[in-house]
């Protein structure tokens, strides 16, 4: 019985390790097909697209919403597109698996930013959609530059598992032994809290280089606002106000309402915008350098939004191969003993054991 569970759990584990973390292909769905389940990025850049050139054709916001729920297959866009056609904001209507998504939330932020401040709302989508492409691009990049580490994380964790059927393959005993004795049970236990520790600490580390982004609004998105806030003759004071208010309870929301007071103030704004947070820098030197040399704010935050996506990718790599380095250290300090602890000795000890009472059976 003991001998089926190991190997129901080696199998298990096996089947864990070889399906490393899937990379997610999005495909543009039909105009008219069977319901649709989810929406991804591909899709949302793509109903913000039509959306902007339904608006661009000198339909309103809200004709707009109409006529795009009219061709939209049936799922969550439609259902969004439905309750936004009535008046309301995409934020609130969406379903519940939109509703937990940034790109909603960019959406929303953007329509709000538009009806604040008047910004022409087409151009203002259009931008949307091409920033939803380009992030999409980059956490594709991501993805594909992080399975190595997870992969290679998954095999690593297997390892004391695996020496232990490695020793009942020999023809050892392991297992008896450590469940057996008390020199065994203390060998189990510390095999089992070494893996343990070995899960957790490499647990952080991927988390630590590949954190979850939440609902968050991405800030070279929050920048394409900002632009067209300007774009649309507003002061960069009530540009910010104005996206800050549209982010309604985004955690960057107060750190541009605190930008938009200190520039209201009087504060310059290289001054002012040196308390944002880090993942807010490119606004810090757009505004200096527009500033400093008079160069149009909005296309400066506009081209470093661009840069902010594209530069995804490169940082991506670079922190995958930090990764990959890291895990040496929770792999020599917990696992490799682990696999000592569960596989090595015990197998060594039974084989050992046996070999003796052979001889002492012949003498």
């Amino acid at each position: 019985m003991i001998i089926a569970t190991l190997a129901l759990a080696l199998a298990l584990a096996l089947c864990w390790v070889l399906s490393p973390p899937a990379l997610t292909i999005t495909t543009v769905p039909p105009l008219r097909g069977p319901r649709q389940t989810a929406a991804g990025p591909l899709e949302m850049a793509r109903l913000v697209e039509q959306l902007a050139t339904i608006i661009s054709s000198g339909s309103g916001v809200r004709q707009a919403w109409s006529a795009l729920a009219r061709t939209l297959p049936e799922g969550d866009l439609q259902d969004l597109s439905r309750a936004a056609a009535s008046g309301a904001d995409p934020r609130r209507a969406a379903g519940a698996r939109l509703r937990r998504s940034d790109m909603v939330n960019a959406l929303g932020a953007a329509l709000a930013v538009c009806a604040r401040t008047g910004a022409p709302t087409a151009g203002m989508l259009q931008s949307l959609a091409d920033a939803l492409r380009d992030l999409h691009d980059a956490a594709q990049a991501r993805r594909s530059a992080f399975a190595g580490p997870r992969s290679t994380a998954r095999i690593l964790l297997v390892l004391p598992l695996a020496g232990l059927g490695l020793g009942m393959l020999l023809g050892g005993e392991p297992l008896r032994l450590l469940l057996a004795s008390p020199a065994g049970n203390l060998l189990g236990l510390t095999g089992l809290l070494l893996t343990a520790l070995g899960w957790w600490w490499m647990h952080q580390l991927i988390r630590r280089a590949d954190p979850p982004r939440g609902h968050r609004v991405d800030p070279s998105v929050g920048l394409e606002l900002i632009a067209g806030a300007l774009e649309s003759g507003l002061p960069l004071a009530l540009a910010v106000a104005a996206v800050g208010d549209s982010l309604g309870e985004d955690p960057d929301a107060t750190a541009l309402t605190k930008l938009a007071t200190a520039l209201t103030a009087g504060v310059p704004a290289s001054h002012a915008t040196r308390g944002l947070p880090p993942t807010w820098s490119a606004l810090e030197q757009s505004a200096a350098l527009s500033e400093g040399a008079g160069a149009d704010l909005a296309r400066v935050l506009r081209s470093a939004a661009r840069d902010a996506r594209r530069g995804r990718a490169r940082d991506a790599e670079v922190l995958a191969a930090q990764l990959a380095v890291r895990l040496v250290l929770p792999t020599g300090l917990t696992l490799l003993p682990a696999f000592v602890a569960l596989g090595i000795i015990p197998t060594v000890v039974s084989l050992l054991g046996g070999a003796f009472s052979l001889t002492l059976g012949g003498a």
